[in-house]
């Protein structure tokens, strides 16, 4: 493994998400770079069952009231509380990119479609870190609603999947509250039975930098 390679997992291993944002969010060029990192996603046959929507400035305003009335068509009761709190998720982050989830009719089943969708988010998120911009998945118990679906545009079966926040780091991750390694959650097949993955011993090829540096670490 070169240099290079072993740099490109070292910041892949150092990814974490980011709460607080900052002004500015990404440039059109960086928004470029992650848009195009999330359509490189396993798709199987290649139906792009996901399509995005970026938010910014003032525009989040017309999110944060569709988001409200999303949960107002859910609970007609729903009390301020939890109207506000719903409004502040368009406001967390200077630059929003909102994931739609649009199946495909076919032999693809839907929830192979919708983990490509989801898997954009994540290429989103660390295409941002590779860049230096903060980042993180976001997502509401919301995932149709009139006003959402005539905002993005909804149709059929389309539903909002989530979202990435976007912007300058405002402060660093917190540290990670429940660290796991690959033994904690990995078993080989071995002659037709699972042993456990070792636990790492002497000096891995790569480092985790979030292990030896808690300042590096974050919540996932």
């Amino acid at each position: 493994m070169n240099d290079a390679n072993i740099a490109a997992v070292e910041a892949v291993l150092a990814r974490r998400s980011v709460k607080h944002f900052d002004e500015p969010g990404p440039s059109d060029a960086q928004l470029e770079v992650i848009l195009r990192a999330a359509t490189t996603v396993p798709d199987h046959n290649e139906l792009h069952p996901w399509r995005f929507v970026v938010v910014s400035g003032a525009e989040r305003a017309a999110f944060g009231e569709a988001l409200v009335a999303a949960g107002a068509e859910r609970d007609p009761d729903m009390d301020e509380a939890r109207r506000t709190k719903l409004r502040d998720k368009a406001y967390l982050a200077p630059t929003l990119v909102v994931i739609v989830f649009s199946p495909k009719p076919g032999k693809v089943d839907v929830w192979e479609q919708e983990a490509s969708a989801a898997a954009t988010g994540y290429a989103m998120t660390l295409a941002a870190h590779l860049l230096g911009v903060g980042s993180i998945w976001k997502s509401a118990p919301l995932r149709t609603g009139a006003v959402l679906a005539e905002l993005f545009s909804m149709v059929d079966d389309e539903q909002l999947m989530g979202w990435v926040n976007l912007g300058t780091v405002a402060s660093p991750p917190r540290a990670r509250r429940n660290p796991v390694g690959p033994a904690d959650v990995t078993r080989r097949l071995r002659t037709g039975r699972l042993e456990p993955w070792p636990q790492q011993s002497g000096e891995p090829v790569v480092s985790d930098p979030a292990a030896s540096d808690p300042a590096a670490s974050g919540q996932a």
